[in-house]
């Protein structure tokens, strides 16, 4: 996209475009580009300049033949490039067939700047450099070079002999076989340089050259110098701004860029893949981009009145740059589907098939209560793909779970009455029941799980950690045990498996007893979290059976 809009306010009149360019690599349609910009200069909008073509811009976005009542006056760009890659650039109006040729000079005027690119480039006095720009009188550079090198030059010439003097006379004794020239005498000496060799001089921290320094000082360096390069009112184009910066420099320089905003004439378009720059901004400056397979991009500003939509960026800051959300209900159950997640990215993986991560799925920790639909219906609005897991044993939550419904959130949920871990210890093997309370001896100890089970059977003392002994010693039978387990795992203040390490644990018992339960509810639930995680699955349940996924 930036590419896009650089090369349609672009002062280059002619950029080089490749067959690889064409959507498709579809030489049947031309490449059209289209950029509205506002807030012109004066010089620009003469009538003997565009003044006679300009357009409106409505508030909500839309583009307007004349620039009246609510409209903001604008031009219309458009760039179109011809299957044999000429390009014209044209000022073109709504519901108008009219068009009219933009020069590259007059482009120039729009104030296009992209930032970042080629940074060592901007540390020397090159031409066309930001650094040069900055000079005044423009030929300070090539003066300070040619000095500089004349006295270079006699500097070797007057040299004491050595190696280098040996092997000029040696080069003059052969050339003089061959015939080639009569030579007075051949000598080492440096290459006279031209006036536009000023490429030569760059800056320096005292005797060190800045392009000795790393790469974010680099590039954070060549950005201070293209910014004080520009002249009024301009736009700003900056690609990966996080690149080779620390997050104390990264937080630092969208601080800076965001207050340069502040004066009304600079315009600042940026994309980021780092979590630092969506907790930093604000989330009413952030845009999310979307792009499908079928070549549709989409943008999605935050709206200012999304609920919260500032809490759920700056709590998942990771999700926003995904490209599907998973919601936990909290820690639990975030553990819970990390373990899952890892399981199927092996069999993925195995099966030549994409892992989580290439999808763009990404969990989030709703934090309990009614933010986990909060935060999915934010993500949702936004255009991601959101799902989320919630327990079925509040039924506080159950209005937001339906708003979340309402616009579309896969929401999942157990079986009536039950938390994850009453879903998991009803319906497991009594193996796998006994592998829940090993980890839960694991994580608690002995004396503890025992205290907590005894008293959810009524004070009963129990001994040992095997189930099978405590309903003896209880005197009842498995449906009551199996209660009293899953009460004691969801204890409040006690809970067994309320960290997200514990959940990923408890996932892994079930990974490892889940064979022969494909017809549960829980199976069933975990079967719709693979098909939202991986869209595009191999056929195969959680327990490896066959069974079709859904795509979306």
């Amino acid at each position: 996209m930036l590419d896009a809009i650089g090369l349609v306010l672009s002062p280059n009149y002619n950029p080089q475009f490749t067959d690889a360019d064409f959507f498709g690599f579809d030489l049947t349609k031309n490449i059209v580009i289209e950029a509205a910009i506002t807030d012109l200069p004066d010089n620009l909008i003469k009538e003997s300049q565009l003044g006679k073509d300009r357009s409106g811009i409505m508030p909500d976005g839309t583009l307007v033949h004349d620039p009246v009542d609510e409209a903001e006056e604008c031009l219309v760009v458009r760039l179109t490039v011809t299957p044999e890659l000429d390009p014209t650039w044209e000022v073109v109006r709504p519901d108008s067939d009219d068009a009219r040729p933009i020069t590259a000079s007059q482009r120039r005027q729009l104030g296009f700047f992209r930032l970042g690119e080629r940074p060592d480039f901007h540390l020397r006095w090159a031409r066309g450099s930001a650094l040069s720009g900055l000079t005044d009188g423009g030929d300070g550079a090539s003066s300070v070079i040619l000095d500089a090198h004349r006295e270079a030059r006699a500097a070797v010439f007057n040299a004491k002999p050595s190696a280098l003097h040996t092997a000029a006379a040696t080069a003059q004794k052969s050339a003089g076989n061959f015939g080639a020239a009569v030579f007075g005498e051949l000598r080492p000496g440096l290459e006279p340089a031209s006036a536009t060799s000023a490429h030569a001089l760059m800056l320096h921290d005292g005797e060190v050259p800045l392009s000795s320094f790393g790469l974010g000082t680099r590039r954070l360096t060549s950005l201070s110098i293209q910014d004080q390069a520009m002249d009024g009112g301009s736009i700003i184009a900056f690609d990966e701004v996080e690149h080779g910066l620390e997050p104390h420099r990264l937080a630092q320089t969208l601080r800076h860029l965001k207050k340069r905003t502040g004066t009304g004439d600079l315009q600042v378009i940026m994309t980021t893949h780092s979590p630092i720059t969506v907790k930093t901004l604000s989330a009413v400056d952030l845009v999310v981009v979307h792009a499908d397979g079928a070549g549709v991009t989409t943008c999605h500003p935050v709206p200012e009145d999304l609920d919260n939509v500032q809490g759920t960026f700056r709590s998942a800051p990771d999700a926003v740059l995904g490209r599907r959300v998973l919601v936990g209900e909290g820690a639990t159950e975030v553990g819970f589907l990390r373990g899952l997640l890892r399981h199927w990215d092996a069999e993925q993986i195995a099966a030549d098939q994409a892992p989580a991560a290439a999808i763009g799925t990404v969990l989030v920790n709703g934090n309990g209560g009614t933010q986990p639909a909060q935060r999915a219906q934010n993500f949702q609005r936004l255009g991601y793909p959101a799902c989320m897991l919630v327990d079925n044993d509040d039924r506080t939550i159950d209005q937001s779970v339906k708003e979340a419904e309402a616009i579309g959130v896969a929401v999942h949920r157990w079986t009536f009455g039950n938390a994850l871990e009453d879903e998991v210890i009803q319906t497991l093997s009594a193996e796998g029941l006994q592998a829940v309370v090993n980890a839960a001896v694991g994580i608690k100890g002995e004396q503890s799980i025992q205290a907590t089970v005894g008293a959810k059977l009524g004070n009963k003392q129990l001994t040992g950690t095997t189930v099978a002994a405590w309903q003896t010693q209880a005197g009842v039978d498995e449906p009551v045990i199996r209660t009293a387990i899953a009460d004691a795992a969801t204890s409040k203040k006690d809970e067994w498996f309320k960290r997200e390490d514990r959940g990923e644990e408890l996932a892994g018992v079930l990974i490892a007893h889940w064979n022969g339960l494909d017809h549960t509810n829980l199976l069933r639930v975990i079967s719709e979290l693979r098909a939202f995680a991986y869209p595009i699955a191999p056929e195969t349940s959680p327990s490896k059976d066959a069974e079709q996924l859904a795509h979306d």
